[in-house]
Formats: structure tokens, C-alpha cells, sequence
């Protein structure tokens, strides 16, 4: 009876042995699970180690550890089977959670265990974790296993503590290609050049020889840590000692190209491609497009697309970026909507792209469209995605849109990314909304310099010096040191509030303090500010001092300066430099003819004029957005063919009446043109951002407040006016011009009537 019982269980044991090999489903591995609950079997090892295996292979980590569970007495072998399973199919929490687990039973590792334990906490880049493991496997007696020991390396250059990787890898006695490519491709992503290429050395007067791989990861090592000539170095020294490159290392390679703007080097390598028959590898060709798009040659781009066999999606990806890049954005408009057409199978980063190219751009309403087609065609956003949108909204006060973005990113729980933040801070700032801006800032759980810049940026926008000064302060307290945008950011908010003093003590703490040379945008702000608060003198003698050739940005800010003070002397001398410096730019000629026009020189300023003609060249037209009904509306200045432009001029006369009955009259100095009075009314009536804000008190609900963008600077009269209408209806209205915001409440506006 024994025997037969016996025979029974061998029976069934070889029986659920044969469900259980490595071709079997997870069907028969269930069924071969229940057999073995039923029968009382978990104490077989073999049987349950197999049925372990099986189910980490087929991702039911669940019903493994269920099994693990069941087992009465596991051993070491059953614990490294799910442990190796783990590791190898990159569940690393789990693998760690097992080894914990299997150290709390008293179960020592072994040196097969230990390779897989590591790769678990490269994969995490647990540094704690990395420690810990390390700790264990002296305490095992296996840290001097050559096998441990190159896989702790390892582990350690993943965890980003390439000093504790060194410190083992001296003590490896036997070392091979491999522990010293894993060394050398670490201190290259660190871009220590110098270590990195002692090492080389190093090997190779020990008789190794390095292969491709080591070759690749210096060459990617060097091109992630930006280190794009030292990159190109050591591809052309790779290819000079006999080693032939492969896909990996010219689509590693060719973004350092690109960033160089090396195209003769370029070129050379594009001819490599073409010698060892890499045209159908898609990094390849993905890498060729971006370079030549980064070198500025949109013809080769499209050519080496045009030539692939089947498009893919990585180089269309690129050359739609390489045409935005390049300014031709219509064109990368067109070729998204070529490859969609043809059915590419467009991803989130096609999308992304094109969004980011439109809002990058101008082209803000498309890049607000494309979102939208994007979620119909059921693709799903990420948080650059977002990142990129959200500037489109910013850039024509589109809150209707931004607030929907925010929404968004919130249930996606995209909004602990410091960029996502960081737009959302940019956004509500441009919008008018600065209380939100500041709201989103302070909710953010980390802050990088981004972050900080924003926030500054967001108040220097809207002329609060003092709360920029703040945020810049604190930002240090917090430890975070400012960049030269810092600095552009509280010296812009000095020059809108007229603070001299403020302003020059922090353009000389860049270098004293933080060791940060000005650059020309700081002296243009610094010109600004001296220049707009009557110091023209000042800032004239301060661009001759500038140790570097003054740009347009610079002689603009003063002309500008001389604009807003009347200086014709100054004015025509600057003018002249702009003339040389821009002699594409209307608005050189505008500014200069504006001043002789305020000084009724109008022999001068028909001269002026009769010049632009003859250059062909035409002012830029006022013009004005506003949103309302959740929809934006543009307004040119003087626009007659707006539908509702009867109503408006009936409103607009309806609140110059008022005005007058108050006092006010037209301000018709600003009118720099050589007519009647009369007229001269009619042209300020005319202005955009005028018609854009009675558009908004004839479409919006009494009381309610507008927001409007202008292109150009608001002139003195619409200011004058807006400040009228603001207490007359009883409205907050906000205008964002090119200097600044301007917030109108009760007749007042934040500015002081200081821009």
C-alpha cells in the first residue's frame, strides 16, 4: 500500500514537473499551482522553484510571492530564483524587498545572488541601498569576488558615486575590458576627460585592448556632459587606431556635431554612413537630421528623409524641429501634416514637437489647435507636452486655454515637474494673473533655478520691484545661487520703477559677489533704466565703456530712452548706428522720425519716411488681442472691418463725451502727424488697444474685468484714457504692452504712469 501511495506521488510529481517547463503557459502553470496546494506538494523545491520561475517570467509577481509564501522552509535557491527574476525584468523594489526578506530568515547570499542584488540597486540608483548591499557582501566574505566586485562597480557609477566606484575598482587584483569600460564610460558622463582618458591609457599599456563598446561609451559619456569637442575627439581618435564605427557611435556622436556647427565634420561622417550601410538604422538617420538641421542645411534634412525607405518617426520627429529651428515654421506646419496624411504613426513627441515649434514660433493659436487635435487622434500628452503649451497660452493671455492646461497636468499629477511648474508660473504671469503665478510657486514641492527666474520674471513683468528684490533674496537664503537671467530679471524690474541706485548696486554685485560677468542684456537693461529715468548722459557714456562691440538691443534701449525725453541730438546719433546695426527694422525709423515729429521737425520726419519707402520698408500695425466668451479677438489699429466696429465707435464716442464733461481732452501731442487737430482725434480714437477695450465692455458683464495684449508700447493718450474708463465703468482692466503690465483700478494705474 506504501509503495503504491509512493508511486502515486512520483507520479504526480513528474506529472506537474511536465506542466511546468519553461514552454508552458501560464494557464498550465496556474493549473499545475492548484495541483500542488491540493496535494501538499510546497515542500517539494524543485516543483516550487520551477512554478516561481514561471510566474516571475509571465509578470505574476503577486502570485509568486504567494508562493514563496507557501513554501514552509524556503531556501536560499528559492529566494534567488524570484530575486534574479526580478532584476532580470526590472521590478528592482521587488528583487530588494525578497533580499530583505530572505536576510530577515537567516538565509545568507551566495556570489551568484549578488550580480542580480546589485543591478536591482543600480536600477533604483539607490545610494543607501547601494551601501547596505555593499556592506553585505564583506560581511559575506564575497567582496573580493571578481564577478561581485565589477558588479558593484558598476552599481556605483549608476548611483552617480563615481568616488566609491574607484576606491573598488582599485582594489579589483584581476581587471579586464570590461571593469575598465564600465570606469572610463563613468567618468565620461561626468566629463572628466582627463581621468577618463588616463584610464585608456592605462588599459591599453596593460595589453587590453578596448572595444567598440568602451569607444561608444566615452563618445555618449562626453556628449551627455556637453563636452562636444572632447566628443568629436574621440570619435575621430576611434576611428585613426583602426575602429570601425557603428550605428551607436555616429547617432552618439552626431548631436555633438550639431551643437558645434561642424559641418565639414558632418558631412564626413554622413559619408560613413552611407560606406557601412547605416541608412536603415533610424537612430542614424534621426541623429543626421537633427545635425544638419542644427547646421542650418534644411535641404539635406528633407533630402536624407526623402531617401529613407519607410519613414519612422524619430527622424520625422527631427526634421519637423529642424524646420522650426530654422525659422520655417509654415514649412514644419506642412510636412507634420504630410506625414500624418501618409499615416505615420505619430507619437507624443511628434506632438510635442509641432506644439513647441508653434509656440516657440508666434504661431500660438495653431499650437492651441494642434492640442486639441492631439487628445481627438487619442494621444496622450506628457508633461512637456504641457511645458510647451502652456507659453502659447501665456503669449496671447489665452487663460480660458491655460486654466484647462493646469486642470489637465493636475489630474495627471504632472505638477511636482519643475518644468510644468515653472510654465504654469509664466503663464498665469502673462495672463495678468500674478497673485496665481505666485500661488503656483509656492505650492511647487521643489524649485529649481527655473522656478525661481519665473517667479522674478513674473513680477518684473508686472513693474513689483519690490517683490522681485524679495524672491531674489530669498532664492539665495534657500541656496539656490542666480544666473545671469537672475540678474535680468531684478535689473528689468529696477528699470520699471525708475530705481537707479538699486539697480547699480546689483549690476556690480554680478561680479564682486557671484563672479558673474555682465552680458549685453544686462548693460540694455541698465541703459533702460538710466535712460528712461532722464540719464541719458549716463547711459550714453556708460555703452562706450562696455568692454565688448554695444548691439541693436543696446543703441535700441537708448533711442528709445531719447524718444520718451525728446533728445534729438542723441536720438539722430544713435538712430544712425541702428540704421547700420539693423537696416531691415521699421521700428529704428519710426522712433527717430517720432522725435523729430514730437519737436514738429516734419521736413525731417517726410525725409525719414520717404527713406523707409525707398527701402521698402513699413511700420509695424498696432495691434490688440483681448479674450472674452472663450474666444480671442484681434484688433488692428484704425481696423474698420470688425463687425462690431459700429458699436464700438458708438461706445468710444459715448466715453469721449463723458471724459470732456469730466475735463479730458485728447492728448493729440502724441499723433505724430502733420494734420488738423481734429483729425488728430480720430487717429488716437483709432488706436487697438482702445478698440480692444471697449470691444470688451460691450461683450463682457458690467464690473467684470478685461485683459488686453498689445504688440507696440501703449501710447501716453490710450493710457490716459484706459485710466478714465477703468473709474468711469467701474473696471479692472489689464494691458500687457512690450515693456510691461499695466493695471487700471479707479483711475490709477500701477505703473505711476512711470514706463
Amino acid at each position: 500500500m506504501t509503495r503504491q501511495v509512493l508511486n502515486l506521488s512520483d507520479h504526480l510529481h513528474h506529472k506537474l514537473l511536465s506542466f511546468l517547463n519553461p514552454s508552458s503557459s501560464l494557464s498550465q502553470a496556474q493549473q499545475a499551482h492548484a495541483q500542488i496546494l491540493k496535494t501538499g506538494l510546497s515542500n517539494h523545491t524543485n516543483l516550487t522553484t520551477k512554478l516561481l520561475s514561471l510566474y516571475a517570467n509571465s509578470l505574476c509577481f503577486l502570485e509568486a510571492k504567494l508562493v514563496l509564501d507557501s513554501i514552509p522552509h524556503p531556501n536560499l535557491f528559492s529566494f534567488s530564483t524570484l530575486i534574479h527574476a526580478f532584476a532580470k525584468l526590472n521590478s528592482f523594489g521587488n528583487a530588494l524587498s525578497l533580499f530583505s526578506q530572505m536576510l530577515s530568515r537567516g538565509l545568507a547570499p551566495d556570489s551568484f545572488l549578488f550580480p542580480s542584488v546589485v543591478r536591482a540597486c543600480a536600477g533604483l540608483q539607490s545610494s543607501q541601498s547601494a551601501q547596505q548591499v555593499h556592506a553585505i557582501s564583506f560581511s559575506s566574505g564575497f567582496a573580493l569576488d571578481s564577478f561581485v566586485q565589477s558588479s558593484l562597480v558598476h552599481m556605483y557609477i549608476k548611483c552617480d558615486r563615481i568616488g566609491d566606484a574607484r576606491k573598488v575598482f582599485d582594489r579589483v587584483p584581476e581587471r579586464d575590458v570590461i571593469i575598465y569600460s564600465a570606469l572610463i564610460s563613468g567618468y565620461s558622463r561626468r566629463g572628466c576627460v582627463d581621468e577618463a582618458m588616463r584610464l585608456l591609457d592605462e588599459m591599453r599599456g596593460l595589453g587590453f585592448v578596448p572595444n567598440v563598446v568602451l569607444w561608444n561609451g566615452m563618445i555618449a559619456g562626453f556628449s551627455q556632459s556637453k563636452l562636444y569637442a572632447s566628443t568629436v575627439g574621440v570619435f575621430q581618435k576611434m576611428h585613426s587606431q583602426g575602429f570601425e564605427p557603428d550605428g551607436s557611435s555616429i547617432s552618439s556622436v552626431l548631436p555633438a556635431v550639431g551643437e558645434l556647427e561642424d559641418l565639414d565634420i558632418g558631412v564626413q561622417i554622413h559619408g560613413q554612413v552611407i560606406k557601412r550601410g547605416l541608412k536603415s538604422d533610424k537612430c542614424v538617420v534621426s541623429a543626421l537630421v537633427n545635425m544638419y538641421g542644427k547646421c542650418a542645411c534644411t535641404l539635406d534634412m528633407s533630402r536624407v528623409v526623402g531617401e529613407m525607405d519607410e519613414l519612422d518617426v524619430g527622424a520625422c520627429n527631427a526634421l519637423v524641429t529642424g524646420l522650426a529651428r530654422n525659422g520655417l515654421v509654415d514649412n514644419a506646419l506642412e510636412v507634420f501634416r504630410k506625414f500624418k496624411g501618409q499615416g505615420v504613426e505619430l507619437n507624443t513627441v511628434s506632438w510635442t514637437s509641432i506644439i513647441a515649434s508653434c509656440s516657440q514660433n508666434g504661431k500660438d493659436m495653431e499650437a492651441l489647435e494642434l492640442f486639441r487635435e492631439m487628445q481627438i487622434e487619442g494621444v496622450e500628452p506628457n508633461s512637456m507636452t504641457i511645458s510647451c503649451l502652456l507659453p502659447a497660452c501665456g503669449n496671447i493671455a489665452a487663460l480660458m486655454h491655460g486654466k484647462p492646461a493646469h486642470c489637465f497636468a493636475s489630474r495627471r499629477g504632472m505638477l511636482s515637474d519643475v518644468y510644468v511648474g515653472s510654465a504654469l508660473i509664466d503663464m498665469y504671469a502673462k495672463c495678468g494673473k500674478i497673485q496665481l503665478s505666485r500661488l503656483c510657486f509656492d505650492k511647487m514641492p521643489t524649485r529649481n533655478l527655473v522656478c525661481w527666474n519665473a517667479v522674478m520674471s513674473g513680477y518684473a513683468m508686472h513693474g513689483k520691484a519690490k517683490e522681485t528684490m524679495e524672491i531674489f533674496h530669498m532664492m539665495q537664503r534657500s541656496g539656490q545661487k542666480p544666473d545671469i537671467i537672475s540678474f535680468t530679471c531684478v535689473l528689468s524690474a529696477c528699470s520699471q520703477n525708475g530705481l537707479t541706485e538699486e539697480g547699480w548696486y546689483y549690476f556690480n554685485s554680478m561680479s564682486k559677489e557671484h563672479g558673474i560677468e555682465a552680458r549685453i542684456e544686462h548693460y540694455a537693461c541698465m541703459v533702460t533704466l538710466l535712460g528712461r529715468a532722464g540719464k541719458l548722459d549716463e547711459a550714453y557714456s556708460m555703452i562706450k565703456k562696455m568692454p565688448f562691440e554695444p548691439d541693436a538691443c543696446v543703441w535700441g534701449a537708448l533711442l528709445s530712452s531719447c524718444r520718451v525725453h525728446n533728445n534729438v541730438t542723441l536720438g539722430e546719433s544713435t538712430a544712425k548706428k541702428l540704421f547700420n546695426l539693423e537696416p531691415g527694422n521699421p521700428g529704428n525709423y519710426i522712433l527717430l522720425s517720432n522725435i523729430y515729429a514730437s519737436k514738429g521737425m516734419w521736413t525731417e520726419v517726410d525725409r525719414v519716411r520717404d527713406t523707409m519707402k525707398s527701402l521698402g520698408l513699413r511700420k509695424n500695425p498696432g495691434c490688440s488681442w483681448i479674450e472674452f466668451k472663450n474666444n480671442v479677438h484681434m484688433l488692428l489699429a484704425g481696423d474698420k472691418t470688425h463687425p462690431q466696429m459700429n458699436k464700438i465707435t458708438e461706445k468710444l464716442n459715448t466715453l469721449s463725451s463723458e471724459m470732456k464733461k469730466s475735463g479730458y481732452f485728447p492728448s493729440t501731442h502724441f499723433v505724430l502727424q502733420d494734420v488738423e487737430e481734429q483729425e488728430k482725434e480720430q487717429i488716437l480714437c483709432g488706436h487697438s488697444e482702445k478698440l480692444a477695450v471697449v470691444l470688451g465692455l460691450l461683450n463682457t458683464p458690467p464690473g467684470s474685468s478685461l485683459r488686453v495684449i498689445k504688440n507696440l508700447r501703449i501710447c501716453g493718450d490710450c493710457h490716459s484714457v484706459i485710466k478714465f474708463i477703468s473709474s468711469l465703468e467701474g473696471r479692472e482692466i489689464s494691458v500687457r504692452d512690450t515693456n510691461r503690465f499695466h493695471h487700471f483700478k479707479d483711475g490709477v494705474c500701477s505703473c505711476g504712469d512711470y514706463w
